[in-house]
């Protein structure tokens, strides 16, 4: 990836992160948590996976060059706009869910995938709040489909900026009204019920972890309606906030003895709805 790709790119997250900000302030879903050291925290993540995601894609650039891997794909006679439809949709479920899921089901993995979930707040910041083993980890279910299926360039770009956009808008605080709500989850993942993949109870953690498209959670059995998040409560019981407050602290929790007592409830932060 290029200088300016890799600026372009993160301009567009940006700036999406900006309307998602303003949306917030506009609309917020519950009252917003004033926390200087926990957004601190959260956007240096942000800034650290800017970076290794432009290592990744210049190195995955540069094997594929000398590689030339030509995919399944180019031995069909199916239409160009036909294979990049196809591969958005098949970068979604690898992407989007299918690496999601196996966060959760591996115990290695999910000890690096804890620093995302155990944000005890929900918002724009909370998107990025990511290690870089997870962000390999998810970088692999892009580059191997592309690789062996051979999908479109363009078919990748357009993923790329639709995992960015939503994923970006569904850790927003933003309110919808229920009826909107209802009627975008049919098809897409909402704010609202990525909200109850964010909540402390197991059920609701590891249920809807579709990025932009909703059917790969209820075809497979993990989706829960997104009424739930009106009494979703953040964080993990196993996390306390209050010793996990820094990036450094964060960027090592995967590493350091598991907590065995969970936080009591004075630790953790009830939401209250936002002024309708």
């Amino acid at each position: 990836m290029s200088v300016r790709e890799f600026v372009t790119n993160v301009g567009f997250i940006l700036a999406v992160m900006a309307i998602g900000a303003l949306l917030e302030i506009a609309v917020p879903f519950f009252a917003a948590a004033r926390d200087r050291d926990r957004r601190n925290a959260n956007l240096a993540f942000t800034a650290l996976g800017f970076v290794v995601n432009w290592l990744l894609s210049s190195a995955a650039a540069v094997l594929a060059l000398s590689l030339r891997p030509a995919g399944l794909l180019s031995a069909t006679a199916w239409s160009p706009s036909l294979r990049i439809a196809l591969g958005i949709v098949l970068l979604d479920f690898s992407v989007g869910y299918l690496s999601h899921r196996t966060l959760h089901m591996s115990p290695f993995l999910w000890r690096f995938h804890r620093i995302h979930h155990c944000d005890d707040f929900v918002d724009v910041t909370t998107t990025y709040r990511t290690h870089p083993v997870e962000t390999v980890w998810r970088f692999l279910f892009s580059v191997v489909p592309v690789w062996l299926v051979g999908i479109p360039a363009q078919a990748v770009l357009v993923q790329r900026l639709l995992q960015s956009a939503f994923g970006i808008i569904e850790h927003s605080n933003v309110r919808l009204p229920r009826a909107v709500d209802r009627a975008l989850s049919v098809v897409m993942v909402t704010p609202n019920l990525h909200k109850v993949h964010h909540s402390r109870r197991l059920a609701e953690t590891n249920s809807n972890y579709a990025n932009v498209l909703t059917v790969w959670d209820r075809v497979l059995g993990t989706f829960t309606p997104s009424h739930r998040a009106y009494t979703v409560v953040y964080g993990l019981d196993d996390a306390d906030p209050t010793r996990l407050g820094s990036f450094s602290a964060l960027l090592g929790m995967p590493f350091a003895a598991r907590e065995t007592v969970p936080v009591p409830d004075t630790k953790v932060r009830e939401h209250a709805p936002a002024a309708r």
